[in-house]
């Protein structure tokens, strides 16, 4: 026990700035713009993670259907996550094949995100435009485009 102890506290005295960065940026940003995600944030689009964060949580409250209801990569990506913090804390390795199963997971996120908008934007949460982001208020044409695309 006293070893994953020192390797957690060696990662926090290693890690502290960027969760400082981290905090930061997530209370700037939901006082400011109401959202996370830059993605949304700046082009009112969701990005491939949108709803991953609500899908995590679904599956640790046990509500496995809405987890992958809001993102099915939830569990995949919970499954990383916990293959990393076993190899990491308990057993103190590396995690072997770690880029590669991080790169397959980007690849199914990127593609699943394609699908999902094909079939869903904008009318199913969390594939939704939302119209009050940066490009919106800056440019006045902005939103005309996309309708002209047919996006909206």
């Amino acid at each position: 026990m006293r070893k994953i102890g020192e390797r957690i506290c060696q990662d926090i005295k290693n890690l502290w700035p960027a969760a400082i960065a981290v905090i930061i940026y997530t209370v700037l940003v939901k006082l400011i713009f109401h959202a996370f995600c830059p993605m949304v944030v700046v082009t009112g689009f969701p990005c491939p993670g949108c709803g991953m964060t609500r899908s995590l949580f679904f599956l640790l409250t046990g509500r496995i259907g809405q987890s992958v209801w809001i993102h099915p990569m939830g569990i995949p990506i919970a499954g990383l996550i916990c293959y990393f913090l076993w190899n990491r804390y308990i057993l103190g390795r590396t995690a072997k094949g770690m880029k590669g199963l991080i790169i397959a997971a980007i690849v199914l996120l990127v593609v699943l995100y394609v699908w999902r908008m094909h079939l869903y934007f904008p009318n199913r949460p969390p594939y939704v435009y939302a119209e009050d982001n940066i490009l919106a208020k800056t440019l006045p044409f902005y939103e005309q485009i996309l309708h002209s695309l047919r996006i909206l």
